[in-house]
């Protein structure tokens, strides 16, 4: 069989064509951004894409404390009843962590003055956060809630919204000389999705104003921040990790330089593997329920991820060097060389990421939490030893995408292992 006939085959399902709708508003999207991102690199200075990695990166940790994890838990309850009462539990969580991420903020930033190597305090737009944070939770859980639904085209459309408001906001702000636009652009994209999803939704905002009933929601799924906010926080962290360490280990330059490679590779991940992650886990919940086994569904998806992952990934590694200075400038030709160097991992996460909501699934987030927290800790190893024993940043992004498809290979076998194993 060829691979044309091959890719044909998978891809004649109903599992597909949710995965299609799912992804179409997020490539609709990205289109928008990769076409924007030209005019941006030339509205904005390298440095500016680095303090945006950096804000970005710090957001998404402080993202993950905001909501206890428990929004992965609302799509697993039969009754909405209990989704409803893990919704009102996480909008609790997120409006008091984001108050003290404010308090924690003007303490380090105006009261102790703290010396800041990443440079993050010493702008303004460090208050941005906590609200950035607060809406990101409140996103967090519109999305859970639209995927217990399987209001797939809903989210497709959010997710198109999302995209597009972040992108004009940027190229406005840009044009009038606003340096911190495109992270204004990125509150303002969320808060604008968050009311797109309460606009078709109405009564869900009468639904979630009692609290009464989320202690015993918050104990019966304590699970999930007992053991997924660490692991979950060592992947968000390791993901967001290298612009945090190259902004201490090197200069703003080459954070800039790697956020815009990462940025623009990670655009399949972003518009694929998030969709068929979601349309994956629903299908498995179903069928673990009716036979307590979901290996057909899992290697057929992982078949699917591998067709899509290997030319896309492969293309990306032979043209990166070219393409980044052909597209941004001459500026730019080190993001390509980084691009290259990231496009061995991505290939690698992009088949292990969809595939992972089978831990959390199966309720074996503490095993996920151990493997997450040791790639974690290699990681910054491997940034560690490439800035100190060689100075040289390609040297540590060699060194961690080594480690990250060590470890994405060790998820495959592992959730394998999962579908099939009562």
């Amino acid at each position: 069989m060829s691979y044309i006939q091959r890719i044909n085959k998978a891809f004649k399902s109903g599992f597909i064509k949710n995965v299609l709708i799912l992804s179409s508003g997020a490539l609709i999207g990205q289109i928008i951004v990769v076409l924007a991102s030209p005019l941006l690199t030339r509205l904005y200075s390298v440095e500016s894409f680095g303090y945006l990695s950096v804000f970005t990166s710090i957001s998404t940790i402080f993202a993950l404390l905001s909501t206890g994890r428990y929004e992965l838990a609302i799509v697993l309850p039969k009754s909405n009843s209990k989704a409803l009462k893990l919704i009102k539990l996480i909008l609790c969580i997120g409006l008091v962590i984001s108050l003290l991420y404010l308090i924690l903020i003007t303490l380090l930033k105006d009261v102790i003055r703290i010396n800041d190597h990443t440079k993050f305090l010493n702008d303004n737009s460090a208050y941005i956060l906590p609200i950035y944070v607060f809406f990101i939770s409140l996103l967090s859980i519109l999305t859970y809630w639209n995927q217990r639904k399987k209001t797939y085209k809903r989210i497709t459309t959010a997710n198109a919204v999302h995209s597009i408001v972040n992108t004009i906001i940027s190229l406005i702000l840009g044009f009038i000389l606003i340096e911190n636009g495109m992270i204004i652009g990125l509150l303002g994209s969320v808060i604008f999705t968050v009311i797109f999803y309460l606009l078709h939704d109405k009564r869900l905002i009468k639904k979630v104003l009692n609290i009464k009933g989320i202690k015993s929601v918050a104990k019966e799924y304590e699970s999930f921040p007992q053991y997924m906010i660490l692991s979950d926080l060592s992947l968000n962290t390791n993901q967001q990790l290298t612009p945090i360490l190259f902004s201490s280990f090197y200069d703003s330059e080459i954070v800039g330089h790697y956020s815009l490679a990462n940025r623009m590779l990670r655009l399949p991940n972003i518009i694929v593997t998030g969709s068929i992650a979601n349309v994956f886990r629903n299908d498995a919940i179903d069928e673990l329920r009716i036979k307590n086994n979901c290996k057909g569904l899992y290697v057929s998806t992982f078949k699917k991820l591998f067709l899509l992952s290997f030319p896309i990934y492969l293309t990306i590694f032979i043209v990166s060097p070219f393409i980044f200075k052909f597209i941004f400038g001459e500026n730019w030709g080190i993001t390509g060389e980084f691009g290259r160097i990231i496009s061995t991992y991505l290939f690698v996460e992009f088949m292990a990421n969809p595939l992972n909501t089978l831990f959390y699934v199966r309720n074996q987030q503490k095993k996920l939490m151990i493997i997450q927290t040791i790639n974690l800790i290699m990681s910054i190893i491997m940034i560690a030893v490439g800035a100190f024993l060689f100075k040289d940043p390609r040297i540590s992004l060699v060194l961690y995408s080594g480690n990250a498809i060590l470890f994405n290979l060790l998820l495959l076998y592992s959730s394998y292992k999962l579908s099939y194993i009562k």
